[in-house]
């Protein structure tokens, strides 16, 4: 299957004008790379916080057990 729209490399070269997107699927311009970069920066962000929220959790629900563990023993 050859998906190359050109000739040649030269042919496609000289017809990259550099306002066409790089997406196949799509005509004009890079917004596609734009939006892409966002949702991956907005989910990367979001993962990292709920990681942080759901140790915090973890760590005091340990240190308390701990604490009511070695304060009963006292």
């Amino acid at each position: 299957m050859n998906t190359f729209p050109y000739d040649s490399w030269e042919a496609a070269l000289e017809a990259a004008d550099g306002t066409t997107g790089y997406f196949t699927w799509g005509p004009g311009g890079n917004t596609a790379s734009v939006v892409l970069a966002i949702i991956a920066i907005v989910v990367s962000v979001v993962a990292m916080l709920m990681i942080t929220g759901r140790e915090d959790k973890l760590l005091n629900e340990a240190a308390d057990h701990l604490a009511d563990k070695y304060n009963a023993e006292g």
